[in-house]
C-alpha cells in the first residue's frame, strides 16, 4: 500500500491536455452526453433500485407503453398534453400522464380504472420516464403490496452512477474523488445485486444504500467520472467488495467488526488525515436529557428521569461502541450506533465522541460525521488534492483490494 507523500503514488501530468468533460462544455453537451450515454446503454448490466416505498398513489409521464403483469395495459389519459407542452421548465414528452392509486379496497387502479394483477410496468420510447415530475432513465415498476405501492426504477447500472454522484458527493470535487466515488458506487450496487439476487429491488434509494433520485443531478464531469472507469469495481479474493463509505472520518477510520460484527480485511482501520479540512472534522451537540428520552422512547427504550451518560468502551480511534445510561428506571445499556439512529445521524454526526452534563444539558464534542467504515470523502478530497490518483485513493481506503472491470 503506498503511503501518504509518496511521489511515485502522485498522479503525473505528462503533458498539456484538455479533459473531455471541458470539450463537452466548449463544444456541444448534448451530443457528448449522447456519446456517452449510448456506452452505457450497450452494456448488460443492469440495476434495479426501489424509488418509492409504500406510497398510495403516484404519476407517471413519458410512457410509450404500459403493462399489467405481462399483458399490455390500454389506458384512457387524466388530460391530453399537446405536442411540446414544457411544464416548470422541463421539456416534457407528449404522452399523456397516468396516475396510479392504491385504494382503500387494495385494488389498483390506473387513471381511475381498476387493474387486474399486482404489478404495473411503464416503458417508454426513448428511454425517459417522469415519476411525479422527477426524471428517470429505464424503466418503471409500480407493484402492489401489503402496506401500499413500491416503485422499481430499473436502467443500466453506468446511468444509476452517473446518477447519484451528486447526491453522494460534488462532482465539483477533484476529478480524481469523482472518480473514485464512481467505483465504489458501482462496487457498492454489484455486491447488493448479488447479495439481493431474487429480490425485488437490489438496492434503496437512500442513505439506507445510496442516495439516487433519478437523472437530475447527471452533468458532464459525474457522465465523465463515468466514462473513464466504465466497468470498473473493487474485488477482494475474487468478489466484489463491500465498499461502504461515510462523510468524514475524524482522521482515522473504523474497522467494520467494531461496527457491524462483520470482518472485512479491507475494512479496517486506516488514517485519514485530511478529514481535517471538513467542517465536520469538529462539532458540538448540545442536547437536553428530556430530547434525549423522547428519542430513545420513539426508538422503543422505557428510559424516564436521565441522570447521566457515561461511555463504557471505546476503540482505539477513539468511537464509543457501548454506552451506560442512568435514569429512574435504572440502567440501560446501548450502542453508540443505536444512540445515533435515535437521536438522529445528523444531530450525533458520529461515535467518535465524548459526553458530560453541563448546565441541565449533555454536550457531546465529538469528530467526523459518518459510521467511519471504508472510504472517508472528504479524506478521499484532501488526498486527490494533494495529487494523489483514484487508484491510490481506493488503495489506500481498502487494502488488499484489486480493481477489475467487470465489462
Amino acid at each position: 500500500m503506498k503511503r501518504f507523500g509518496s511521489q511515485k503514488s502522485k498522479v503525473k501530468n505528462q503533458k498539456v491536455f484538455i479533459p473531455f468533460y471541458l470539450i463537452c462544455l466548449l463544444l456541444s453537451l448534448p451530443a457528448c452526453v449522447k456519446d456517452i450515454s449510448s456506452s452505457f446503454s450497450n452494456n448488460g448490466e443492469k440495476i434495479k433500485v426501489a424509488v418509492l416505498k409504500n406510497v398510495q398513489d403516484l404519476k407517471i409521464e413519458g410512457a410509450a407503453a404500459v403493462e399489467a403483469d405481462g399483458r399490455p395495459l390500454f389506458l384512457q389519459s387524466d388530460k391530453h398534453v399537446p405536442e411540446g407542452f414544457n411544464r416548470g421548465g422541463v421539456s416534457r414528452p407528449t404522452f399523456n400522464p397516468i396516475t396510479i392509486a392504491l385504494e382503500e379496497s387494495n385494488t389498483l387502479t390506473a387513471n381511475n380504472s381498476k387493474i387486474d394483477g399486482s404489478k404495473v410496468v411503464f416503458f417508454s420510447d426513448n428511454g425517459i420516464l417522469y415519476l411525479n415530475g422527477r426524471k428517470y432513465r429505464g424503466k418503471m415498476e409500480v407493484i402492489k403490496e401489503q402496506k401500499g405501492l413500491l416503485v422499481v426504477n430499473e436502467l443500466p447500472l453506468e446511468f444509476y452512477v452517473a446518477g447519484l454522484i451528486n447526491h453522494e458527493i460534488s462532482s465539483k470535487w477533484p476529478m480524481e474523488v469523482v472518480k473514485t466515488q464512481a467505483v465504489i458506487a458501482r462496487t457498492y450496487a454489484v455486491y447488493q445485486k448479488k447479495k439481493r439476487n431474487g429480490w425485488t429491488y437490489h438496492i434503496e434509494s437512500t442513505v439506507a444504500d445510496q442516495v439516487y433520485a433519478g437523472s437530475t443531478a447527471e452533468d458532464d464531469r459525474s457522465f465523465y467520472a463515468v466514462k473513464e472507469t466504465v466497468g470498473e469495481v473493487l474485488t477482494y479474493n475474487g468478489e466484489f467488495a463491500l465498499t461502504v463509505y461515510h462523510s468524514n472520518g475524524g482522521g482515522m477510520t473504523e474497522d467494520s467488526k467494531n461496527v457491524w460484527g462483520g470482518d472485512y480485511p479491507y475494512l479496517g482501520q486506516v488514517k485519514s488525515p485530511f478529514d481535517k479540512d471538513s467542517l465536520n472534522f469538529s462539532w458540538t451537540l448540545n442536547i437536553t436529557p428530556q430530547n434525549i428520552e423522547s428519542a430513545l422512547k420513539d426508538a422503543s427504550y422505557s428510559i424516564t428521569d436521565i441522570k447521566d451518560i457515561t461511555p463504557l468502551h471505546k476503540t482505539n480511534s477513539g468511537r464509543v461502541t457501548k454506552l451506560i445510561i442512568y435514569h429512574s428506571n435504572g440502567i440501560t445499556d446501548i450502542t453508540g450506533e443505536d444512540l445515533r439512529k435515535a437521536i438522529g445521524y445528523d444531530k450525533l454526526k458520529s461515535t467518535m465522541f465524548t459526553v458530560e452534563a453541563i448546565n441541565g444539558s449533555f454536550v457531546f464534542k465529538g469528530k467526523g460525521f459518518g459510521h467511519g467504515v471504508g472510504l472517508s470523502q472528504w479524506g478521499a478530497k484532501g488526498m486527490a488534492e494533494k495529487g494523489y490518483g483514484y487508484r491510490d485513493i481506493l488503495e489506500h481506503f481498502y487494502p488488499g483490494t484489486r480493481i477489475e472491470r467487470i465489462y
